[in-house]
């Protein structure tokens, strides 16, 4: 595992620039910002894993990841509220 809070600023960017091009695949990490504007406040702020669930569980329904909708929304508070062990229940 990475920590990204002891990296160099060019080895993030990199990171980064890696994961925007995971956008909308199952190999998205969860460092790159994907959601709608509407839905920031909910996932800005939230860790990587948290992200990544949110990413995956659009993907899984056939959702844009970039999109807005009740069904976007109604997943990313499950996730972003839930804890780690009901996760696998959606």
């Amino acid at each position: 595992m990475i920590n990204l809070n002891n990296i160099t600023l060019k080895a993030f960017a990199d990171i980064y620039e890696l994961d925007k091009s995971y956008l909308g695949t199952p190999n998205y990490l969860g460092i790159a910002y994907f959601w709608n504007y509407e839905y920031r406040h909910y996932l800005r702020d939230t860790t990587n894993h948290k992200r990544k669930r949110v990413h995956d569980l659009f993907l899984r329904e056939g959702l844009e990841v970039a999109g807005s909708s009740g069904r976007h929304l109604e997943l990313i508070q499950y996730v972003t509220k839930a804890d780690s062990c009901q996760l696998t229940t959606i």
